[in-house]
């Protein structure tokens, strides 16, 4: 996937009717240039003006404007952004996270958000998602969704910030381009102390944040070079299930790739691809209070692991006719954890394990690089994928694309992903699609190879698997643009918690077999300046582990002379869930209102953010927490300043 696809200026955007914002360019669905219109699968972009509208923060609260997905932050290892999407919320990673088409998600939790949990909005020039299965171009993980982190290319900017809760920002981007040579880079560094929680009776936590992303990419004749690395540290809030002003929570990202076009003519084009990327943890969380009366100090632990990937993929795009175009390719990933170690406060270092013993406290937290307990997670894992795609335009009205990807992971499973899309532009400014596609997502160490007080792993797993129908309508006008997708998902061998009786309060097994379907629908209308999105989302079935049921949300965008207003909500239906025959989790349905004011001149732009404006008391229902409520985030206002050098 290429970023090049974004193909008008940043000047451009802003001047856009709706219908020239539906035909702007994306790859993530079919490694070739389409429009939302023609690409082979069900799709959401935001371009660089919606990304500024919005007025997150986090890159991934983006995704609670996208139909179909919600991101709401939850329990485990460290309080992580968490993804919904259609009717499922299990936590194991069921969305491929890319940054610049770069996999983030790693292989000892499967998950993005574990160890990248904070991507800076203001770094992104797009966001493109695919919402519905992807394994038949990206294999595992590509589950539910595809979502690629574009960030900005042609900026020259400088950005400082300051807000509630100590909330203190710096970032900027810079580009520079010279005949075959071009270069890129964004940096942005974030701190902030926090917001409080009271949750106990004597006990309030703070959730800070501490935030660094460095990105750059050399592009030069046919190559492309591309480096990040992100660090984020996330203490005290709540960290596998319970809250202490001990936790703590650090995590680092980092890649490197380099991508060169070997050969091209008018029928053929032949890339390869050769990228590594390595990721850390240092998580440890509050698993046994001192009240229960066990030991005499709060029992902290969590995981001190390090897993890298390398991956080497050749692409081939070949035109066969005017007609029809075949995009072909194999993948070779080599995925390790080379690192099993633990961050606790109880060890008995001559029988080398975790015990939650007073003979054996620490006194405080210590860092063990690798441990006999966890040796089982030093496992590496290879995969083999083959994939290939034919595009044919049938005539003006029908287009059709037709492939499969065949996924090989060594002593552990495959799978073959077929997907199909036709295409039909049947009235002016209308499409119908009739959409069919497999995904799966392989288990990841922590579900097999896990041994510590918390879960314990299953080496018996398969791979989980879904099938998905989706029959998709949409209207492009200039000032006017409706969607409405119906999709049937049947999910199968999904990988779930279940309690046990043994050392470990929980283990994994294959045991959600499941159909969901539901209707997303999205409405875009231009009135001269003011536009209003609105996007709904209503399943037919119950979601799975008490994911929400139907949400929605509002975007409305008004620029004038002076000030450009940008007020945006977020509703989410109320979940209820049974924790105990004493005890059951209610959360009534709420609204959440952010708001956006900006003013520009010449080359300055001061703006004032507000998330969840009225300060909700809302909280986010989560299966491992034992009342079932993780609090939600409550104000958090920025004023920032901009300053664009180009």
């Amino acid at each position: 996937m290429s970023e090049h696809a974004f193909s008008a200026t940043n000047s451009d955007l802003f001047a856009l009717d709706l219908y020239q914002l539906s035909e702007i360019e994306v790859t993530i669905a079919s490694n070739t240039l389409e429009t939302k219109a023609t690409v082979p699968s069900t799709i959401t972009v935001f371009d660089e003006k919606q990304l500024t509208a919005l007025g997150v923060n986090n890159a991934f609260d983006v995704l609670n404007y996208v139909p179909g997905m919600q991101m709401a932050r939850g329990d485990w290892v460290g309080a992580v952004p968490k993804e919904h999407a259609r009717g499922v919320r299990l936590d194991n990673g069921y969305l491929l996270i890319l940054l610049d088409g770069v996999r983030l998600n790693e292989t000892s939790f499967g998950k993005a958000t574990v160890y990248t949990p904070y991507i800076a909005a203001s770094v992104l020039e797009k966001v493109e998602i695919i919402r519905g299965p992807g394994s038949a171009l990206y294999g595992s993980n590509a589950f539910l969704g595809v979502v690629n982190f574009i960030t900005k290319k042609a900026h020259k900017r400088f950005e400082v910030a300051i807000g509630e809760h100590g909330y203190k920002a710096l970032s900027g981007s810079y580009a520079n381009t010279q005949e075959q040579m071009s270069f890129s880079a964004n940096v942005s560094l974030q701190h902030s102390d926090g917001q409080s929680y009271d949750v106990g009776e004597q006990l309030t936590v703070n959730d800070p944040l501490k935030h660094v992303f460095v990105n750059a990419q050399l592009d030069y004749q046919n190559s492309e070079l591309r480096f990040h690395f992100i660090e984020n540290q996330l203490d005290e809030f709540i960290n596998l299930g319970g809250f202490s002003k001990q936790n703590v929570h650090t995590s680092q990202s980092s890649s490197i790739s380099l991508q060169h076009q070997i050969w091209q003519n008018d029928h053929h084009e032949i890339d390869a691809l050769a990228s590594y990327a390595n990721f850390q943890i240092d998580s440890s969380g509050m698993v046994l209070p001192t009240e229960a009366g066990i030991v005499s100090n709060d029992f902290l632990t969590g995981p001190n692991w390090r897993t890298q990937w390398s991956k080497l993929k050749f692409s081939h795009n070949y035109k066969l006719s005017s007609d029809k175009q075949l995009n072909s390719g194999f993948e070779y990933r080599h995925a390790s954890q080379y690192q099993a170690g633990v961050t606790t406060n109880y060890y008995d270092f001559d029988s080398q394990l975790i015990i939650p013993n007073d003979a054996f406290y620490l006194g405080e937290l210590q860092r063990i690089e690798n441990i006999p307990e966890f040796a089982a997670l030093r496992a590496s894992h290879d995969f083999y994928g083959a994939y290939s795609q034919l595009k044919w335009q049938l005539n003006p009205s029908w287009l059709f694309f037709i492939g499969a990807r065949y996924d090989d992971i060594r002593d552990l499973d495959s799978k073959l992903s077929p997907r199909f899309s036709a295409i039909w532009h049947a009235f002016d400014n209308q499409t119908i699609k009739l959409q069919y596609g497999e995904s799966f997502r392989t288990p990841v160490n922590n579900e097999l190879y896990s041994s510590d007080s918390v879960t314990k792993g299953n080496p018996n797993l398969t791979s989980e698997y879904v099938k998905t129908t989706e029959l998709a309508w949409f209207y492009n006008g200039k000032s006017t643009s409706l969607e409405a997708v119906l999709f049937n998902n049947q999910l199968r061998d999904f990988i779930n918690l279940v309690p046990t009786a043994g050392t470990s309060f929980f283990t994994f097994e294959n045991s959600v077999n499941e159909n969901m379907s539901g209707v997303e629908l999205s409405a875009k209308k231009l009135y001269q300046k003011l536009q209003i999105t609105a996007n709904y989302t209503q399943l037919f079935d119950e979601p799975i582990n008490q994911s929400f049921k139907r949400f929605a949300n509002l975007q409305l965008s008004y620029p004038t002379d002076f000030i450009d207003i940008h007020i945006n909500a977020l509703w989410r239906d109320k979940i209820e869930a049974e924790r105990s025959d004493e005890f059951r989790y209610y959360q009534p349905s709420y609204t959440l209102v952010n708001i956006k004011l900006a003013r520009s001149f010449e080359r300055h732009t001061l703006s004032l953010t507000g998330e969840n404006l009225f300060d909700k008391d809302y909280s986010i229902f989560d299966p491992r927490v034992w009342d079932g409520a993780v609090p939600g985030k409550g104000r958090q206002l920025v004023l920032s300043y901009q300053y664009a050098f180009n």
